[in-house]
């Protein structure tokens, strides 16, 4: 693969901070355009990148366009029609207003952070390399963009192609591993944005603590997918099929793909058939000879996953076989029933096509909340009682109803995670405000002098008794003793429990 060699590092990375000094990346005209050139890269090179992702993991190319290719090009259409909007300035609210700052011109100014770092991963090589990219160019940053090297065509094409249709004054693909990674951490960035694992986001996390760096951390974890008692056979047989169409897409390889199902023991045989049905119409002559499953990225997840479907106590359901052939790692989709907590399966995110089957369960939240914090939480169901306790009694970056997957889609809502799974927001608006600084703004008149009197040396007790004034506010709730405390401690217990 080739490479930007270490040594001028530090000249890029000067350069872009004098693009940024120079205020070039500031006008709304040029980042529109920098956002068109992007759009514009995809439409004239989709054969190109289809090809460049299809050779790192066989990505099927349906899978390519639907996640890959076009929310490139339509969070880069989005954010020129949004942004005068996303960059105008937030006057506050004339009713948020106090009364003694009447006149400040209280509001909150956009700016941007600067020069930013944006490391993406192997998975979804480009929509989580320019999705970034596009909100930091939005958002009027210049940046530096280190795809990953374990998709090493697509790093290459956009190594070739970035420079022919965007500024590279302002905007450098810097291509390597873990050497030219380290180098780049090395250096002080004004906010650094990474997909990928928690083990490297703790690097990447440690490295921006040294110089104070903001981050947004997208990282992966363990999503459940809860299957609700009162479900209907009907719904049944569409939610199974939601939850393996999510658990296959590029072979399981994706943050937010269903970990592991918890189903109830009374559909637990049912689940089962009608997930054997749902791969089977997916792939009626077999995953391995369809051209619409992917394969596993390389040798080294290969043994992972194997490792891991040859140690697990649960019994193999469906799959279970893989291959290695010079088309590639090929791991069966695979449904493991009656897992454990303590099972291989359930210590780390899978990343795979496995999905482990829980079923003896009295309560699938208390379950989920013994595991780190994930991406997303998925339920099936109709009911909004059990959608209301889902969403008030686990922690997740997301809560999604009667879908996987398809949350990836929703650009106007933020996506993100939460401890282990990761921090900041990215999509749409999100991701343009993750390099944004919001600055408060206020604007004190000259002519409110006589006013301020009081706050100057030699303090005097009249000045003292105006200011006293500040904690002696009426309180709006009553004051609650000690006893009564315990007592309402006691009670929101109870009821937890008894919600649960």
């Amino acid at each position: 693969m080739k490479t930007v060699p270490i040594t001028l590092f530090n000249k890029i990375h000067d350069e872009l901070k004098k693009t940024f000094n120079s205020r070039k990346t500031m006008p709304l005209e040029y980042r529109k355009q920098q956002l068109a050139q992007i759009a514009y890269m995809v439409q004239e090179n989709t054969e190109a990148f289809k090809k460049a992702i299809h050779q790192d993991m066989l990505k099927p190319y349906l899978e390519s366009t639907l996640a890959e290719l076009g929310p490139v090009v339509g969070q880069a259409v989005r954010a020129i029609q949004n942004l005068d909007k996303w960059t105008a300035d937030e006057p506050l609210p004339d009713d948020e207003v106090d009364p003694f700052h009447k006149g400040w011109d209280l509001k909150t100014v956009k700016v941007p952070r600067g020069v930013v770092l944006i490391v993406g991963p192997w998975n979804y090589p480009m929509i989580l390399t320019l999705g970034p990219l596009i909100g930091a160019i939005a958002a009027g940053c210049c940046a530096v963009i280190k795809p990953s090297e374990v998709a090493p065509h697509f790093a290459e094409l956009l190594l070739d192609l970035l420079p022919k249709y965007v500024d590279d004054s302002a905007y450098r693909v810097i291509t390597g591993s873990v050497p030219e990674i380290t180098a780049l951490l090395d250096l002080q960035w004004d906010m650094i944005f990474y997909t990928g694992n928690e083990r490297v986001g703790s690097i990447v996390a440690k490295a921006a603590a040294k110089y104070v760096t903001p981050c947004t951390l997208e990282l992966g974890s363990k999503c459940p997918a809860i299957i609700d008692d009162k479900i209907s056979p009907e719904d049944l047989k569409i939610a199974v099929r939601r939850i393996a169409w999510g658990k296959t897409q590029n072979a399981g390889q994706v943050c937010v793909s269903p970990d592991y199902a918890v189903v109830p023991k009374t559909i637990h045989n049912e689940f089962i058939k009608l997930y054997k049905a749902a791969i089977e119409s997916f792939f009626p002559d077999g995953a391995e000879k369809s051209d619409s499953y992917a394969r596993i990225i390389n040798e080294s997840h290969f043994k992972r996953i194997s490792d891991l479907i040859g140690k697990t106590k649960g019994d193999v359901a469906l799959g279970g076989k893989s291959a290695a052939k010079d088309d590639g790692f090929f791991i069966e989709p695979t449904l493991i029933t009656d897992v454990k907590r303590d099972d291989a399966l359930m210590q780390d995110e899978l990343f795979a096509p496995v999905l482990p089957v829980i079923t003896d369960l009295d309560e699938a939240i208390s379950f989920v909340n013994t595991l780190p914090s994930a991406l997303s939480v998925y339920l099936f169901s109709t009911s909004d009682e059990s959608k209301k306790k889902v969403t008030q009694h686990t922690r997740s970056g997301q809560v999604v109803f009667n879908e996987t997957y398809g949350q990836l889609g929703v650009y106007e809502l933020p996506f993100g995670g939460l401890g282990s799974s990761g921090y900041g927001s990215q999509m749409g608006r999100h991701t343009f405000e993750g390099f944004t600084l919001k600055r408060g703004s206020i604007d004190v008149p000259l002519g409110l002098e006589p006013m301020f009197g009081f706050r100057y040396p030699p303090y005097t007790q009249q000045g003292a008794d105006f200011f006293n004034q500040m904690y002696q506010l009426p309180i709006p709730i009553p004051k609650q003793s000690a006893a009564e405390a315990v007592v309402e401690d006691i009670t929101d217990k109870i009821k937890h429990v008894m919600a649960l």
